[in-house]
């Protein structure tokens, strides 16, 4: 198992001695081949004053000023060197003549000999800055390389990371299994086993959730049928012995039953819709159509009622859902206008498209909820008015709360505002197609 620390370490260093001593050698080369070109130019200096002095050459420009004293007496002078002597003081000195500033070196070997030799003060500047300069452009232009180098080094050193990144990105919210890698890391490999470990109690936390309410389910359904049925048989009975019940005692236990029941199915459906574990199928289907049949399921109870709907809008809505979810969103929707509304209320359902979303509105001219309401709404078991709603209708307050996990299983957003109506609550929700 090795390790990025150690990777990083050696592989950067490795480079960098690798491309200093590159950088280097390219700079020795360069000063090298500058300083062999100083040397050859003294070399010609000197043959062409030794040419001229013998043989009576022409002069040539070299860049040098030389003389040469000989008791007194000048005896030699290179092109640029004037009749006068160019230094009058032993060793180096600096001068103007010929129009420049000049570097003077005057030796005087014996007492019958003396050399002088100058050189521009500018042609000495120039010659070290191309000798500065031949040093440090290969070191220059290692730089670009090094950054590419260390850039390639770094995003293979993190490509573990990477790739775990993106296998937790790519997850869905159900997907629980372990997230599993090749070659991994000595500082990676105790985050992967946390994060799997975490995973695998999750997963377990989740099944235990999924077995325990579906076991209350079971276990409650089973006595509370039993409980209706004999509620049922014992009313019967009462009505045939002629028995009266002027404190409404059996009504009042066939309610409290009839609501017992209700919560655990919607407890159920609360659980089977949650979007942390819900198996959605998603399907290309008609949302239209599935609103008409919701109204159909609804009608009875809004007939008696004497209740009016309305379906406007499209009357074909293509989306991609899941049929079960969305139905039920729709019928909470629904069922949540129809019993709230008081009798000859309406209740009107909208559809339509707004650019790449589907947008259903459901509102009615019941008495509403407050604005600041809202938000509260959604919370599980909140009913406005707490268990004694102003409605005296039944209810668990997990209504909203199943439309609401619908809604983020789908990816959508719903929210609440006033009805267009006199009176009474707007619920938009918005889905993309």
């Amino acid at each position: 198992m090795r390790s990025l620390r150690r990777y990083l370490v050696t592989v950067l260093i490795a480079l960098f001695t690798l491309i200093s001593f590159v950088a280097a050698l390219q700079s020795y080369k360069q000063s090298a081949s500058r300083a062999e070109a100083l040397f050859d130019q003294d070399l010609q200096v000197l043959a062409s004053s030794l040419s001229q002095q013998y043989q009576g050459g022409s002069q040539q420009e070299l860049g040098l000023a030389l003389q040469v004293w000989q008791k007194g007496e000048l005896v030699y002078r290179s092109a640029l060197a004037p009749k006068s002597s160019m230094s009058d003081s032993e060793g180096f000195s600096e001068h103007n003549f010929g129009g420049k500033r000049w570097r003077v070196f005057r030796q005087t070997p014996t007492d019958l000999l003396t050399i002088i030799v100058a050189q521009p003060l500018k042609q000495r500047q120039q010659l070290a800055d191309e000798v500065i300069t031949a040093s440090i452009y290969p070191v220059v232009l290692s730089l670009p390389l090094q950054a590419l180098l260390i850039w390639l080094v770094v995003s293979k050193a993190l490509s573990p990371i990477n790739r775990f990144s993106a296998q937790l990105s790519s997850k869905k919210a159900n997907d629980l299994s372990p997230v599993v890698l090749e070659q991994v890391p000595a500082e990676l490999d105790q985050m992967l086993k946390t994060t799997n470990q975490l995973f695998a109690r999750l997963a377990d936390a989740f099944d235990r959730e999924k077995r325990f309410a579906s076991d209350v389910a079971h276990e409650l359904r089973t006595p509370l049928s039993v409980l209706q049925v004999n509620l049922h048989n014992a009313s019967a009975r009462w009505q045939q012995s002629g028995i009266s019940d002027p404190e409404g005692s059996m009504l009042a236990l066939q309610a409290g039953v009839e609501r017992m029941s209700t919560l655990i199915e919607q407890i159920m459906l609360l659980n089977r819709t949650n979007p942390e574990h819900f198996q959605a199928r998603t399907d290309q289907l008609d949302l239209a159509g599935l609103c008409r049949q919701v109204v159909a399921d609804w009608y009875p109870q809004i007939e008696q009622k004497q209740q009016q709907i309305e379906l406007l809008g499209v009357e074909h809505l293509t989306l991609r859902g899941d049929a079960f979810a969305l139905r039920l969103l729709v019928s909470n929707l629904v069922g949540n206008a129809s019993k709230y509304t008081q009798v000859g209320g309406c209740i009107q359902i909208e559809l339509s498209v707004e650019q790449d979303k589907a947008v259903l509105v459901v509102q009615d001219n019941g008495p509403g909820i407050a604005p600041s309401e809202y938000s509260r709404v959604f919370d599980r078991f909140y009913r406005v008015g707490g268990d004694r709603h102003q409605s005296g209708t039944v209810g668990s307050g997990l209504g909203l709360a199943i439309v609401r996990d619908i809604v983020a299983l789908h990816q959508g957003r719903i929210s609440l505002g006033a009805a267009d109506f006199s009176s009474g609550l707007k619920v938009t929700v918005e889905l993309p197609l």
